[in-house]
């Protein structure tokens, strides 16, 4: 009996301290998990401010950098801007100046025109008065002697090399007509022809000191120049190359972060290297411009070359040299070559030369009045 209350007094006493017990070892729990949270919580708050510092020094060194890239990109579009502003300003001046040259180029061909209309006329009107003197000579004298034929044929070699000088400045033709016309003479060995021989040797003397360049070289060179304007490099900012994307598998996993990371930040600040400000960010169509109005003044220059307009000529070929050297890449051979060509053609005078009239045909026709008067 006694045994039994003992048992059952323990077995209570076990009951009572078995929540007893439970409770102490959740006390004794609760200190390490406490101090387990406040670890990570520290840990949490150095990582916070580690990131705050990072973002700070990132935005302390990317701030200057954007402002300059703003302000470079300003810069750029301001000189787009102007470009297309000087554009537009150059067909208008070209326009312009092609209307003017156009009106001026048919006034003075109708002038021309008129001029030698009148000039033929006197011309048609001599010879016909010169032939029918021959005929009447002809007609008066049946056995008129060889001299007359010759120094008539004399006569008309004279006059066409004076045509030749005086409308069309051809001084090479004028000038073979005249040595042709001296050979004649020379047959006759007469030593009464001899003042107009030396008429003629005068005349050959000073169609020989013409300097004149060959106008078709020059026309051929800036036709040439013409062909080579739409092949020149232009002064552009250069294209950033673009990165290809890494082949994206597990094991290739630290290259496609990087890619992506890398792309992710240009995507927001594009940084570019520093250029001079006259290398320009053209569109194909802004190119193909420029390059037109390079070929506008070479065509120009040719026409100037054919009329022998030399101011024209040279205004063309200095404002060719300016656009060259404004937008064109300096440092490539072919502008170089270009430049060089462009100066030697600046250096030639296209002014016509200026002749006065030939001495041997009135030289010629005083010997036919004396010939006439003394009846030979």
């Amino acid at each position: 009996m006694s045994d039994t209350l003992e048992r059952a007094t323990e077995e209570r006493n076990a009951e009572v301290e078995a929540p007893l017990q439970q409770l102490k070892q959740r006390m004794d729990a609760e200190p390490a998990a406490r101090s387990g949270g406040g670890v990570a919580a520290g840990l949490s708050l150095l990582l916070v401010l580690a990131l705050a510092g990072v973002v700070a020094a990132g935005s302390y060194w990317l701030w200057p950098q954007w402002q300059a890239l703003q302000q470079q990109h300003s810069s750029l579009q301001q000189n787009q801007q102007q470009l297309t502003a000087q554009s537009q300003q150059l067909q208008e001046s070209n326009k312009q100046l092609q209307q003017q040259w156009q009106a001026e180029q048919q006034q003075q061909l109708a002038q021309l025109q008129q001029n030698i209309s009148q000039q033929q006329l006197q011309l048609a009107t001599q010879t016909q008065a010169q032939v029918q003197a021959v005929r009447q000579l002809v007609q008066e004298r049946d056995s008129a002697p060889p001299r007359h034929w010759l120094i008539a044929e004399v006569d008309y070699l004279l006059k066409l090399a004076a045509q030749k000088v005086w409308l069309e400045q051809d001084s090479a033709t004028a000038l073979a007509l005249l040595q042709n016309a001296d050979q004649k003479l020379a047959q006759l060995d007469d030593a009464s022809l001899l003042p107009v021989r030396q008429a003629i040797a005068a005349d050959q003397q000073i169609l020989r000191g013409i300097s004149q360049p060959d106008f078709s070289k020059v026309h051929v060179q800036l036709q040439q120049l013409r062909q080579q304007a739409m092949l020149l490099p232009l002064k552009l900012q250069p294209v950033a190359p673009k990165q290809d994307a890494p082949e994206a598998t597990l094991q290739n996993w630290q290259a496609t972060l990087a890619y992506h990371w890398h792309s992710t930040w240009r995507g927001l600040l594009n940084p570019r290297a520093a250029m001079p400000e006259d290398y320009f960010d053209l569109s194909t169509e802004q190119q193909l411009m420029l390059r037109i109005a390079l070929q506008q003044q070479l065509q120009l220059a040719q026409l100037a070359v054919m009329q022998q307009q030399p101011q024209v000529y040279s205004a063309a070929l200095q404002q060719c040299s300016d656009q060259l050297q404004r937008y064109f890449h300096a440092d490539d051979q072919r502008v170089q070559q270009f430049s060089q060509t462009l100066a030697s053609l600046a250096a030639i005078d296209v002014t016509p030369a200026t002749v006065n009239a030939l001495s041997s045909p009135a030289q010629l026709q005083q010997y036919q009045q004396q010939l006439a008067g003394e009846g030979l």
